[in-house]
């Protein structure tokens, strides 16, 4: 389990500012404030100790990424500090200033209900002493938790610590942000003998023969954690599907399943913001209609063509599109059965889930076949999904042993795995692949077992320019092209000749940290391209990010994709403490493209995407700015339409109390906009709020966003 402390600083210095009354109410808004951010996570509150807090992640329920809760709870505890200082400054001219100390291990826990602690021992005593090292401001990890977090997680050495009942030191990290988790799963190997899995593919068979002798719709979820071979389990099966009867020089390579044409598609969710809300289902739509080739024109794909199949969004509204989706479908089917594969649907938005249920609704007469491809998180929200999934668990011994041999071309009967390394990997195929790939024995202590750091333990071995065209790549993203890399090099120290990128991305894709896709290059997976990308300087990502901006191929792909990188850009600039005119005008850019982004998602009715780039820009407008009350009043509004309307209404008030007191300019007319909106949403629209209250949340965003030009 983890434990987390958090203590208020310098509280004799606020006691000598304040009363004893107000002192008190500010100490238990502030207790409100961080006890709602620990159980957003998933912790427990378990006691208030003067003006600290001590939480527990793991009890009463254990979750396997408990230390990660916990720590994206102390990060949003201090963002929400920053918005309750602005107020609170604004009220009684003080500010309160937190530590935080982070610990995982073992303990011995109570019961809640019993008047004992819930948790006693040495994990305790450590997260507080912890605590008790860290500055005003800073969250410092014990070495535990940074290795229980996973991936994502940035944090800088802070030295060993010699903390008070501990005889040997405690390295200790500082942790400075947490990034989004991406599917490990497609760092797999699909050029090796597929192992094991027979009885899930016996399922899954079964499930698409059910559907093409009956012509009706089915869905057929598979459900493993990261690693577990989720993806090479579909793709193992759609193959054996269509091509039962493949050979390797004369001898079946695999025992093969009974041969049902059909046609599909695949797409991917990727994490929440950076694809349209129906960006997966168009990927799998376009490609399985590419499999198909010719297809008979109609309306019904003239509408796709115009908004899913254009851009990924249900343009011209989500009902339309999931109509004239599903006469496509059955049409298709007609002949053969359609499989449409959605992978990663654990950060697939409601959208999405949306139209899936529209599409099963509509076809049910049809052969079409929807699996879904996801992590067990998603059933907590979806658990309407859970009956009848197709669990993965780990492989067995036997099984390991053989992808160990095919992973290193031994024989299956050569030096096996010692029990110790089956052990540590647990069944988990991807860390079983990336401990061979590693290069060391795997039995050896110096072996990092997080994924992350074998990783980079990869990235660190591959010679200068291969690490540099794989950090211009990271930035890019997920997918790329040579032509890409070398505009983005820009200056000559990062550039390179045609025959040396070609041949160094070869290199790359030799070392399987990249692989080829048409005429563009793909990371073999989004940790990949994480670490890559985390592991350059933020000078490095503030400076490739804003040229990225200006690449004609980023363009192409709109202005939410040039916000993004302007985003980042100058978010690293202010992390670095910039505060210039250069810094100021990557943050009016971005916020202008992200508005612009927000304003076409909403014309081509993606309300959620739409709030999301709403949202990231009016973080970034300074108040008063050109742009700022349209783009708050377009997200007030959205938010209404979505049913947030309590978030909606206070947007629309603030762009009602900042009409100018002659009531001309584009902010009246703006403000005439936000009057109608409150009308619709039920309430008065004509009263002007108080203002001082209505530009808190602007003020909260400045200071999150650390934007200086708003202070």
């Amino acid at each position: 389990m983890t434990v987390l402390f958090c203590d208020l600083v310098g509280s004799t210095a606020l006691s000598g500012a304040l009363d004893a009354e107000t002192l008190r109410s500010v100490t238990l808004r502030w207790f409100d404030l961080m006890r709602l951010r620990i159980e957003e996570q998933g912790g427990t509150v378990e006691k208030f100790i003067g003006d600290a807090v001590m939480a527990v992640f793991g009890v009463p329920v254990v979750r396997e990424d408990d230390a990660r809760r916990a720590a994206s709870a102390a990060l949003a505890m201090r963002e929400a500090l920053t918005g309750f200082n602005a107020r609170l400054e604004e009220a009684v001219g003080v500010r309160l200033e937190m530590r935080i100390g982070i610990n995982t291990g073992q303990a011995v826990t109570g019961s809640a209900t019993q008047r004992q602690a819930m948790v006693s021992g040495e994990v305790v005593n450590v997260a507080a002493r912890l605590e008790q090292n860290a500055a005003a401001g800073e969250i410092l990890l014990g070495p535990d938790t940074l290795a229980a977090a996973g991936p994502g997680i940035r944090t800088t050495e802070t030295g060993p610590l010699l903390l008070k009942g501990k005889s040997e030191r405690v390295a200790a990290h500082r942790l400075m942000a947490l990034d989004e988790e991406d599917g490990p799963e497609a760092l797999r190997r699909f050029d090796v003998g597929f192992v094991g899995r027979g009885n899930e593919l016996a399922l899954m068979q079964e499930v698409l023969d059910r559907v093409a002798r009956t012509g009706s719709v089915g869905r057929l979820v598979v459900v493993g954690e990261a690693g577990q071979g989720k993806t090479r389990l579909v793709r193992e099966w759609l193959h054996r599907t269509t091509d039962a009867r493949r050979t390797d020089g004369g001898t079946p390579r695999l025992s093969p399943l009974p041969a049902t044409a059909l046609r599909y598609g695949v797409g991917r969710c990727r994490a929440r913001g950076e694809q349209p809300s129906l960006g997966a289902l168009a990927d799998a739509v376009a490609g399985l209609l590419e499999s198909v080739g010719g297809v008979v024109p109609s309306p019904e794909l003239d509408l796709l063509h115009q908004g899913l199949l254009l851009d990924g969004t249900p343009n011209p509204s989500p009902a339309d599109t999931c109509a004239a989706l599903a006469r496509v479908l059955a049409e298709l089917s007609g002949e053969q059965p359609v499989v449409l594969v959605v992978d990663d649907c654990h950060w697939a938005a409601q959208p999405l889930f949306d139209a899936l249920d529209r599409l099963l609704r509509a076809l049910t007469d049809a052969a079409v076949l929807i699996v879904l491809l996801t992590r067990p998180q998603l059933f907590d929200v979806r658990p309407e999904l859970a009956p009848g999934a197709v669990l993965l668990g780990g492989l067995s011994d036997t099984e390991a042993q053989l992808l160990a041999a095919e992973l290193t071309g031994r024989p299956a009967d050569g030096a096996p795995l010692a029990p110790r390394v089956l052990a540590r990997v647990g069944g988990n195929p991807l860390h079983l692949e990336q401990l061979l790939v590693a290069g060391d024995p795997v039995d050896a202590d110096s072996v990092p077992l997080p994924l992350q750091a074998l990783i980079g333990a990869r990235i660190d071995a591959l010679e200068p320019p291969e690490q540099r065209a794989l950090g211009l790549a990271a930035v890019l993203g997920g997918d790329f092209t040579a032509d890409e890399l070398t505009a983005l090099a820009g200056h000559p120290a990062e550039a390179w000749t045609e025959p040396e990128l070609r041949t160094t991305l070869h290199r790359l894709v030799r070392h399987r940290l990249i692989r080829p896709d048409g005429r563009a290059f793909r990371f073999a997976g989004g940790l990949i391209q994480e670490v890559v990308h985390t592991s350059q300087s933020k000078q490095d990502r503030a400076d490739r990010h804003e040229r990225a901006a200006r690449l004609d191929t980023v363009r192409q792909r709109g202005s939410a994709a040039v916000g993004a990188h302007l985003e980042q850009a100058y978010r690293y600039r202010v992390e670095l403490g910039a505060q210039d005119a250069h810094t100021d005008g990557l943050r009016r850019r971005a916020a202008d493209a992200l508005a612009e982004g927000g304003r076409l998602a909403l014309a081509h009715a993606d309300p959620v995407w739409a709030a999301d780039l709403l949202g990231r820009a009016t973080d970034r407008y300074a108040a008063g700015e050109p742009g700022s009350a349209a783009t708050r009043r377009r997200l007030g509004q959205t938010l209404l339409d979505l049913g947030r309307v309590t978030e909606g209404r206070a947007l629309l008030e603030e762009v009602l109390g900042d009409v100018p007191a002659d009531g001309r300019g584009s902010d009246a007319v703006e403000a005439a906009h936000a009057r109608l909106g409150l009308a619709s949403a039920g309430g008065p629209a004509g009263g002007r709020p108080d203002t001082r209250r209505a530009g808190t949340g602007r003020r909260r965003a400045e200071a999150r966003a650390g934007d200086p030009g708003g202070v």
